[in-house]
């Protein structure tokens, strides 16, 4: 329970992975698929979890709900949270928490964060060193027909909605950037191997 309200979670995995050559969310860090790392770290902060996998089955963790991108096939990440936001409609669910699939090291208090900035009914986003990180966000179920029309007019950024949403940024500390760190190139890989390798507390 995120301040009283219940929170669900989406996992977004519909990404082709080319910069890693293939398959991203069930590639193996350190003998574990990297979306079983953010399954893990998100799970125990929202009350329900799904996960969008666009137009190709995964074939992971069977009792979960699994989305597709719906009426909009291949049109990215905002497809998927909008599947994502219907089939919260659909559960009675009133907020939305969103992680990609390849932040393995999403800290404990994610979800508490975007809820404690978030203004009214508004979405809220990561921000990191200037940056804002669209995929980390919070959703309110309000938000489907926005993005429902935005996919249908041919809009796919996720940037995009959450600017037309008048979204909030949640400001991440410097000191803090390898929580979020983004596995999505080789270079990235070896950093998150190196982030495994570090001793407790570092």
């Amino acid at each position: 329970m995120t301040g009283g309200v219940q929170t669900s979670g989406l996992i977004l995995a519909g990404g082709k992975a080319e910069r890693l050559g293939g398959e991203k969310a069930l590639r193996p860090l350190r003998g574990q698929p990297l979306i079983e790392r953010v399954y893990e770290r998100l799970r125990p902060q929202v009350q329900a979890l799904a996960v969008a996998e666009g137009e190709a089955a995964l074939g992971w963790r069977a009792e979960l709900t699994h989305l597709g991108d719906g009426p909009f096939p291949g049109a990215g990440p905002l497809a998927g949270i909008r599947a994502g936001l219907a089939w919260l409609k659909e559960e009675g669910g009133e907020w939305l928490v969103t992680a990609p699939c390849d932040v393995p090291f999403l800290p404990a208090d994610y979800a508490a964060r975007l809820w404690a900035g978030r203004k009214g009914t508004r979405p809220a986003v990561l921000r990191l060193e200037g940056r804002d990180q669209n995929l980390l966000a919070l959703w309110h179920v309000s938000h489907f027909e926005k993005l429902d029309g935005l996919l249908g007019a041919g809009r796919q950024a996720v940037w995009g909605a959450l600017k037309d949403l008048d979204a909030v940024p949640i400001d991440v500390p410097g000191e803090e950037a390898d929580a979020f760190l983004n596995v999505n190139d080789t270079a990235a890989w070896a950093k998150a191997d190196a982030y495994l390798n570090r001793p407790p507390g570092k």
